[in-house]
């Protein structure tokens, strides 16, 4: 049985009709010569014509023989095969009896044989010399012609039905001129059988970029994003409403768009948070939007206290100071001036506000104005967290959809994820790439690895990613690996530079990146919010640098 290439024909050309000849003969060379002849099935090519421009064609089948050479053949099915002269138009007419025009298979035939002479010669792998090739056209289905159909068309070259069915291997010796071969042609050799083999049945690869990848999540979660605006449009004439969603349902989006479109229609607009890193971005990116201010809570306790006149002992305990010394001045703040106040608060990050805070921000609100809190829904990390909105009078809503995080990345956030259901909108996306290191020193390096991976190999640009850890100690110790490494970093302040960011998954909170590492460096992992909160900040890839345990605790793997 020859060598015959691809070794079993996929089910897409078995099933396909259009191939039903091609089929016919695959499996007649696979019968006829035996273990000395190399088959190559359809080989696609791509060359050039004598002006430089491309041009491109199909073998359907080359022959090759050590001793004999190649032969290039051309096959065409249908009842009836037909040349007019006239129009020089090649027709095929199928079984159904309609008629098809089809290219010339002779020129096909010849076309086909030079390349691949022209790719033999150009092969590293085989000293170049003058062998014999020829080329020929099979008709499965078809009486042979009675004679030559033309000068370049010698019924030699044709072989037909009766020939096909009972003397098929006796046309491919003739085609191969055995025992008949020229003086001035050398053999094609095993190095020449090896060349083809290599150049047209030569396995490879070609992985999908990571890089690729964020960037069509990235087109995808930009259609989505805007689908979630309607939730501004439902509470516009509510005075207050508490949005509530889970990691990825677009709570900050909602909030710094509702906080811009309020500044905009002139009312005097607060936008504040929790982390300061939140409050840096968004301030940032609304930077030029009058009317709206934007500041992290205690730093909002602070310019409020300053602008009133307050002095806070800064020497107490720090719990002290940020839970109850800067809030209590807020609260002061603006009862000893009315004119701190503002028509209009959009609160993000609600779940992470202390119950008594509640009381300094609606003191903070003026008469008839509007108040927007935005927290997270997930009861396991954060408990029934509205429980202290009561008194605020707000109109629950919730978001059900999450837009940011591909649907691997959505579950494995969810794992760790109790409350209202919350559906994936966006791709598949990669899988989560779970790196085992059992050893503090081999995290550190399989994540810088990893990193290097990224950039180097997966065309993902540095602005693209974070590295998230679990302890300021964690992140200098990877920043120290990393020195000299070519690469900049930033941290969660400054998001909008082109480097990658490195920082603490606590001051990452609410900010996002296509592509996380996650290294796990300490006992932190144990605590759900820190699993929720890390898995949820990936858009589009997420890898986890951890021990066996803990990759299991974070997967829930038994």
């Amino acid at each position: 049985m020859a060598v015959i290439w691809p070794r079993k024909l996929p089910r897409s050309i078995l099933d396909d009709p259009r191939r039903k000849a091609e089929v016919r003969v695959y499996n007649r060379l696979a019968d006829v010569l035996d273990d000395s002849f190399h088959v190559f099935y359809s080989s696609p090519w791509l060359g050039t014509d004598r002006l430089g421009n491309e041009k491109d064609g199909e073998c359907d089948f080359l022959v090759a023989h050590p001793l004999l050479g190649i032969l290039a053949i051309e096959v065409k099915g249908g009842k009836e095969i037909s040349f007019d002269p006239a129009d020089g138009l090649w027709r095929s007419t199928d079984h159904y009896g309609f008629i098809h025009k089809i290219k010339d298979p002779v020129a096909q035939a010849r076309s086909a044989k030079h390349e691949m002479l022209s790719r033999l010669n150009s092969s590293r792998h085989w000293p170049k010399r003058k062998i014999y090739a020829a080329h020929g056209v099979i008709f499965p289905s078809v009486a042979s012609p009675l004679t030559n159909l033309g000068s370049d068309k010698p019924a030699a070259i044709f072989c037909c039905a009766k020939q096909f069915n009972r003397g098929f291997l006796t046309w491919i010796r003739q085609r191969l001129r055995e025992g008949q071969t020229p003086s001035d042609c050398k053999p094609l050799g095993h190095d020449g059988v090896a060349a083809l083999t290599n150049a047209l049945a030569h396995p490879f690869r070609l992985s999908f970029r990571v890089g690729a990848a964020l960037s069509e999540a990235a087109a995808e979660f930009s259609t989505l994003e805007p689908s979630q605006y309607h939730i501004l449009e439902m509470i516009q004439d509510l005075p207050r409403a508490l949005i509530k969603g889970g990691a990825g349902t677009g709570k900050t989006v909602l909030a710094i768009q509702e906080a811009i479109g309020s500044a905009q229609l002139g009312y005097k607009t607060l936008f504040v948070c929790h982390g300061r890193s939140l409050a840096r971005y968004v301030k940032t990116k609304t930077a030029e939007i009058n009317n709206l201010f934007v500041l992290s809570f205690h730093e909002l306790c602070g310019f409020a206290a300053h602008q009133a006149g307050i002095q806070i002992n800064s020497v107490q305990e720090k719990k002290a100071l940020y839970n109850d010394a800067l809030p209590n001045s807020l609260y002061e703040a603006v009862h000893l001036n009315p004119s701190l106040k503002w028509d209009s608060i959009v609160v993000d990050e609600g779940q992470d506000f202390k119950n008594t805070w509640w009381i300094a921000i609606e003191a903070c609100i003026n008469k008839n104005g509007r108040l927007r809190v935005f927290m997270d829904s997930n009861q396991q990390v954060y408990g029934d967290g509205d429980s202290s909105l009561q008194d605020l009078s707000a109109i629950p809503i919730r978001l059900t959809r999450n837009l940011r995080n591909t649907k691997n990345i959505h579950n494995a956030a969810m794992l760790h994820y109790f409350g209202p259901m919350i559906t994936a909108d966006g791709p598949d996306g990669l899988d989560v790439n779970w790196i085992i290191a059992e050893n503090h020193q081999n995290k550190l390096v399989l994540a810088k690895k990893e990193l290097r991976r990224l950039i180097i190999n997966e065309d993902a640009k540095p602005s693209e990613i974070a590295i998230l850890v679990n302890s300021q100690n964690a992140k200098n110790e990877f920043l120290a690996l990393t020195e000299g490494s070519g690469i900049n970093f930033t941290d969660a302040d400054n998001l909008l530079s082109d480097s990658v960011v490195v920082d603490t998954v606590l001051r990452f909170k609410g900010l996002e990146r296509p592509a996380v590492i996650l290294l796990v460096l300490g006992d932190e992992i144990a605590r759900r919010e820190f699993a929720y909160v890390a898995i949820s900040r990936a858009k589009a890839y997420l890898a986890v640098v951890a021990s066996n345990s803990e990759i299991r605790m974070l997967s829930q793997e038994t």
